[in-house]
This record gives C-alpha cells, structure tokens and sequence, in this order.
C-alpha cells in the first residue's frame, strides 16, 4: 500500500452520547473507562474505526460492545479533532447522539 511522504498517523475514532428518557427525566449515559491515562473516570462511549470500517458502522458496534445497546438510530454530530485532544496520540473524534426511551431498552 503506498504511503504519504512525511505524514504521521491520526488515529480516528467515534464517540456516543446517548440521551435517555424515562418520561420524567432527561439522563446521559456514562461508563467507567477501564484503561488508563483516565482509568475510572466517567466518560461517553468511544472507541477507533476498524481498517475496513465506516463511521456509521463503528458507532453501532461501539454502543454494542460497550453498552449492549443494538437498533438504536444514531446520528452523527460533529467531528473534533484539536490537535492536543489525547495525551496519547493525535486523534480525530467523530461524535454521535441518540435519544432513547430508557422503558424500551
């Protein structure tokens, strides 16, 4: 495959933020980051794109693994992609909202 002269790798990935609605009540889910840098901390549903992945079909598989969630319609709603977003490495973030009626799921 061939490759850009001098371009590092960005890393891409998706992010999830689901609205629940009980029918009184607006709620944010959140889960507990496993990994460091912020192991414990709360945070949305997120992870990177496969090789062979689209943006839509990342998400889905993301909120899947991370929530058991699945069927839920997800609608893309900005990308970010400050270059000093991660500690880690620079990363570009494609965020993703749904609302949900928390009795159905």
């Amino acid at each position: 495959m061939a490759k850009y002269l001098n371009q590092k790798p960005v890393l891409v990935a998706v992010d999830c933020i689901i609205f629940g609605y009980d029918g009184e009540n607006l709620k944010l889910l959140l889960i507990k980051r496993a990994i460091e840098p912020e192991k414990n901390k709360w945070s949305l549903m997120g992870g990177f794109i496969g090789e062979n992945e689209n943006l839509d079909g990342a998400a889905q598989r993301i909120l899947l693994e991370l929530t058991g969630l699945q069927d839920v319609y997800l609608e893309q709603l900005h990308a970010y992609g400050t270059p000093d977003r991660d500690p880690i490495e620079r990363t570009i973030s494609v965020a993703y909202f749904a609302l949900i009626d928390i009795n159905k799921y």
